[in-house]
């Protein structure tokens, strides 16, 4: 390899870990690491990052260790199927690391997998998928991922409409101007994404519900959400757009892009902006925030100077983004996507966790790649899964 060459690499290899890596610069990267007469200097570089960002108490044994065992483990497993992962997998799709520093794992197409086809999991389970209940004005209900494309409903003068790609559409046709409100829900395992009568388009997570009318009339939009959502407001300065979450938060904008994960049972919700300006607003407390910037909403409205803004929108793109995670705040996440029971067993696991994994494979993998760590186990009996340290 030529000095050039293993620059580059740990340029590539620097990036990545610290997520600032490009899609062309991912499938670059990707060709190095299917390429073994690199895994030497592979691993030279990962112990040198290892060292300047390892936290206090950690051995760069351990690091070398984790660096044999990943290589060990890959070159003993068959290759995986082609499955229809996202464009992420296709390169080198995961970085996974436990405390502020630690343990690094790649794998990238047609590599060896880091799970078998016959996992030891006897019965795994699937990913969720775009799954959704639309229940209109009179209260029945329209299971959205049994109906076929096409038109499903009119609501005064509103057409509903499955769209060819399994979206739900507002088009306005004649009718008798009443203003009626519909509310979709996905359940645990499901998302969906709706554009609304104005144009702006929702994107709901798992476990989530939009209530909204199918026409906005007088001088504001306004919709309720519980859960989170994504949101790319159409602009009208003449009609302001409002989000109000269930735990009574107001966020108020004209036209952008934002994110707002309000699930009951949180004890604050979040609200990020990547475009535009929105007015949050909770009790007494309000902020305006600036893109790139995050506001918590919990007795008081905080504002997060520098959100990282691509964990907050992950779910959107397809990815579990986790940064310094504790294993709760984790399964929290698994929980609702492929609608688990979570319980656990032992005694507290304190590390933190850094890991970007797709969400379109089988819980199984997103398992075996955290136990890669050494630091968790998981059992999966049915719908239950039990966390063991």
């Amino acid at each position: 390899m030529s000095i050039q060459q293993q620059e580059k690499l740990q340029s590539l290899l620097s990036r990545y870990v610290e997520g600032s890596i490009g899609e062309t610069e991912v499938e670059e990267l990707s060709r190095f690491l299917k390429d073994e007469q690199y895994d030497d200097i592979v691993k030279q570089i990962l112990t040198d990052l290892s060292a300047h960002i390892t936290p206090a108490g950690t051995e760069k044994e351990e690091m070398q260790k984790m660096i044999s065992r990943v290589k060990e483990v890959s070159a003993n497993m068959p290759m995986r199927e082609r499955v229809p992962y996202t464009r992420w997998a296709a390169a080198a799709v995961l970085v996974l690391m436990f405390g502020v520093g630690g343990y690094f794992l790649f794998y990238g197409d047609g590599q060896p997998a880091l799970a078998p086809v016959t996992t030891r999991y006897s019965n795994d389970i699937p990913p969720g998928g775009n799954k959704a209940i639309l229940t209109l004005a009179d209260g029945s209900t329209i299971t959205l991922d049994d109906a076929g494309p096409g038109a499903l409903a009119q609501q005064g003068s509103t057409q509903i409409v499955k769209t060819g790609t399994g979206s739900l559409a507002y088009n306005s046709v004649a009718g008798d101007g009443v203003v009626h409100y519909n509310t979709l829900t996905t359940p645990f395992g499901g998302r969906y994404q709706v554009v609304l009568p104005d144009g702006s388009r929702v994107w709901l997570n798992a476990g989530s519900s939009l209530r909204y009318p199918t026409a906005f009339a007088g001088n504001s939009r306004e919709v309720e959400l519980s859960g989170e959502a994504y949101f790319e407001v159409t602009g009208n300065a003449a009609k302001p757009f409002r989000v109000r979450a269930q735990d009574g938060t107001s966020v108020e904008v004209l036209g952008t892009h934002f994110n707002v994960s309000a699930y009951a049972g949180e004890s604050q919700s979040t609200t990020t902006l990547l475009e535009g300006a929105v007015q949050v607003s909770k009790g007494q407390g309000n902020s305006r925030l600036a893109p790139g910037q995050q506001a918590i909403a919990g007795n008081t409205v905080q504002v997060l100077a520098n959100a990282d803004i691509n964990a907050a929108v992950a779910w959107k793109n397809g990815l579990f983004m986790f940064n310094d995670a504790d294993i709760e705040t984790i399964m929290k996440q698994l929980s609702r996507w492929y609608d688990i029971e979570v319980v656990y067993e032992g005694g507290p696991v304190k590390e933190l966790f850094n890991a970007t994994i797709p969400r379109d494979v089988p819980v199984s993998k997103v398992f075996e790649l955290l136990e890669l760590t050494n630091l968790i186990h998981f059992k999966i009996d049915g719908k239950k899964v039990t966390v063991i340290p």
